[in-house]
């Protein structure tokens, strides 16, 4: 099993990051909390839907402005990050072989709902002090109050983070990465 990240290397690694997006809102650092302390489970109801979602979405995906990186970490030296989309089939990887990394990273990581509940709460005790960007205290307080409503499920990026960065990724354990991807 792999560790999720710990809540403040998550905000120590990140915000600096999405201050300097002008794209990211508080749905975006909310997704990347999740996703690091959460993995990627939530996404594998079954192997065929996470197969048909790949398949479709790598039909679909379209061209990017500007470089994209193939891995982005979601914490330093974390266990878990996204794996881009575009890069990876620029690079001819093979679907089938990133579908079983993504359903071994999502049954491999530790999904830590303490960890993912004190990041967040810990965001929301910076953006009191000092916005983040785009991330204010009452951006922070909305979202918390939907999410809250849904016992902390995932939720999609913000429309802002869709439209400039056409975001198509999954996530995975650097493990598995690194045994698709050699560096």
């Amino acid at each position: 099993m792999f560790l999720a990240c710990l809540p403040t290397a998550i905000l120590d690694f990140a915000i600096p990051k999405w201050r300097d997006d002008p794209a990211v809102r508080i749905e975006d650092a909310y997704k990347w909390i999740h996703q690091a302390t959460r993995g990627g489970e939530h996404a594998v109801p079954s192997e065929p839907s996470a197969r048909d979602w790949l398949d479709n979405e790598l039909k679909m995906l379209k061209p990017i402005k500007s470089a994209e990186r193939i891995w982005e970490p979601l914490c330093k030296g974390g266990d878990v990050g996204r794996l881009n989309l575009r890069p990876f089939r620029d690079r001819r990887g093979e679907p089938e072989v990133l579908l079983q990394a993504f359903l071994t990273s999502a049954r491999e990581y530790r999904s830590d709902r303490t960890n993912f509940s004190m990041a967040w709460h810990e965001l929301g005790k910076r953006l009191r002090v000092k916005p983040a960007g785009m991330l204010t205290h009452d951006e922070w307080s909305r979202v918390d109050a939907k999410a809250k409503t849904k016992d902390y499920a995932a939720i999609h990026h913000s429309k802002s983070y869709e439209a400039a960065n056409l975001p198509a990724y999954r996530v995975l354990t650097m493990r598995e990465m690194l045994r698709i991807i050699p560096r």
